[in-house]
Parts: structure tokens; C-alpha cells; sequence
């Protein structure tokens, strides 16, 4: 199976093939080698594809805001009026990258989410 790893580095998006490891050692394009830590879909999000479409349906605003060099916030306003914040932060403000940073924070809001409106999605 191949995956997408970017690069923390410079962006660069590589293809990555995956065998079961749980960390790979990843050389990107520009010669940059970081560590990928491998979280199956599953664990990451916890919501099958469905239940995710179903989830996404009901969001009625997304906002993202950038709160300091290393970090960025989502906020999910759903149409029943509730609202769920997800964050990303990065350890060295070299590493930041606001399109991974928006991701991040727009999937741990989804988790989050899926706790709270799960039973909106049965």
C-alpha cells in the first residue's frame, strides 16, 4: 500500500510505501530525511467514510486561524448550532506549515465531532 508523506521540511509530498511499519524513514525529493509516524485511518479519525460524508453534510462554516508560529486552530460550526475546535502544533516553528496545520486541526475537530454529534449519524 502507498501513502503520502509530507515532507515537514519543505512541502514536498512523497509516495510511500507502506508494509506494516509503525515508523518510516523517509528521504524526500530535496534530499530532506524525516521520521513518518504511521496512525492507520482507522485511529485517526474513527469515523468510516459514510459517517464521515454524513458528518461533513452538516457542517455549516469552517474557520481557521492561525494562533501563533507554531500552531493553528479549526473551528467546525455545525447546523444544529454546535461548534467543535480542533488543534495542530508543531515543536519548532521552522517545522510549521499552515496548509498541514488547517488538516490537522480540521481532523481532530472531526474526531472530536463524531463523539459528540455520533448519534446524529446513525
Amino acid at each position: 500500500m502507498n501513502i503520502e508523506s509530507i515532507c515537514p521540511k519543505c512541502g514536498e509530498i512523497n509516495n510511500v510505501e507502506l508494509k506494516g511499519e509503525k515508523i518510516l524513514l523517509v528521504a524526500c525529493k530535496n534530499n530532506h530525511k524525516y521520521d513518518h509516524i504511521v496512525i492507520p485511518y482507522s485511529r485517526t479519525i474513527g469515523i468510516k467514510d459514510d459517517k464521515r460524508a454524513k458528518l461533513e453534510e452538516m457542517i455549516v462554516e469552517k474557520k481557521f486561524h492561525r494562533m501563533s508560529d507554531k500552531s493553528t486552530i479549526c473551528l467546525l460550526i455545525f447546523e444544529n448550532g454546535y461548534e467543535v475546535e480542533g488543534r495542530s502544533t508543531v515543536r519548532d516553528m521552522a517545522d510549521f506549515r499552515l496548509v498541514i496545520g488547517k488538516d490537522k486541526a480540521y481532523e481532530q475537530a472531526l474526531r472530536k465531532s463524531m463523539e459528540a454529534l455520533g448519534a446524529y449519524l446513525v
